[in-house]
């Protein structure tokens, strides 16, 4: 996602290391399995919030200010969005964990799925949605 390169790097970085774990313990029997919470309420947009404004605030306002009118954007869509309770994660993940053969993939109740579908998409057609969900289109550099 725009605007979310570590946490979307984070993620990418934890899918394909569940792959290569899987693979890797298989021989023994050891299940490895991913699970997708979508957006959920928790604190890491709240913490990424306080960091970047932390970052900006030391930034050269120059600099900063060939982001402003993508940082405003981004923010409203942040705003519009409603992030799914803990819950039905946390009763995905007790779901895996009690499985006697457990899937390699849980998607947990929420826009986890949509999110899946979005990237399945032919790359030009998800970035220009993606975008515009974003309310980026359009918007030129500062």
């Amino acid at each position: 996602m725009p605007f979310l390169a570590p946490l979307s790097g984070s993620k990418a970085a934890l899918a394909a290391m569940s792959t290569a774990l899987r693979m890797e313990l298989a021989a023994w029997g050891i299940p490895v399995v991913l699970v997708e919470p979508g957006s959920t309420a928790t604190e890491i947009f709240d913490k990424s919030g306080a960091a970047a404004r932390a970052s900006l605030a030391l930034a050269d306002p120059r600099r900063s200010a060939l982001y402003a009118r993508h940082l405003a954007a981004v923010g409203r869509a942040q705003a519009r969005q409603r992030l799914a309770p803990v819950d039905p994660v946390a009763r995905t993940v007790v779901t895996a964990l009690e499985a006697r053969r457990p899937r390699r993939l849980y998607v947990a109740p929420g826009d986890a799925r949509l999110i899946g579908l979005l990237t399945r998409l032919p790359v030009r057609l998800r970035e220009r949605l993606v975008a515009g969900i974003l309310g980026l289109t359009g918007i030129k550099a500062g």
